[in-house]
């Protein structure tokens, strides 16, 4: 064929031609980046004099409610429940191809447990699915929990800035508080150890 005819050639700049050639012909991955956050409401319910009382200082106020809601994730929840949590989610509803086909290519890049805040990166063709089984999650670790999709992004770093952005407005609303002014450092300061090399639209 013509394109391993050039490839075989001596000269310089055939070679060149051919390697233009392929790059413009490979198919690159597209990726959509989820930023997601995990949400504790207080029971319904409530039997015990704990759940009341979070109950009770649920009801009493839009910024009392914010706080519960924002809660730290225990240090049981991880990158890698997270995961593990989603891929078992994709597969109970979307069957052995959804879990070949979507988490396969799913990862956790980002989660903060003091912010209870994190960033998926999925494929650009399944993100849809990704954001749908997120919404299914209602529970970890037997305690009830919400998973909210927040934002989706093209890039990585959009991503990024959105999040912490989003971070300090709910912090100017809530107010001076130390938990969550440390838990938004530490978000920040892991996105800048990364090293970008996902910042593809």
């Amino acid at each position: 064929m013509q394109d391993h005819e050039i490839a075989l050639s001596d000269d310089s700049r055939s070679i060149k031609i051919y390697l233009q050639f392929y790059q413009t012909t490979m198919v690159r991955l597209k990726h959509r980046y989820i930023l997601f956050e995990i949400l504790y409401p207080p029971s319904s319910q409530p039997s015990t004099r704990e759940q009341k009382a979070k109950f009770a200082e649920f009801s009493n106020s839009p910024k009392e409610a914010l706080l519960h809601l924002h809660a730290p994730s225990p240090s049981s929840v991880s990158l890698r429940s997270i995961l593990s949590l989603l891929k078992r989610v994709i597969s109970d509803h979307y069957g052995e191809h959804g879990a070949g086909t979507i988490g396969s290519l799913i990862i956790v890049k980002y989660f903060s447990n003091k912010t209870s805040t994190g960033i998926i990166r999925c494929s650009r063709n399944n993100f849809q699915l990704v954001v749908a089984a997120l919404g299914l999650i209602d529970k970890i670790d037997n305690q009830k929990v919400v998973m909210r999709s927040v934002h989706v992004s093209g890039t990585i770093r959009k991503c990024e800035d959105f999040s912490i952005r989003r971070a300090k407005s709910l912090m100017a609303y809530l107010g001076k508080d130390d938990e969550l002014e440390r838990g938004l450092d530490e978000f920040i300061s892991m996105f800048k150890t990364g090293n970008g090399e996902d910042d593809e639209a």
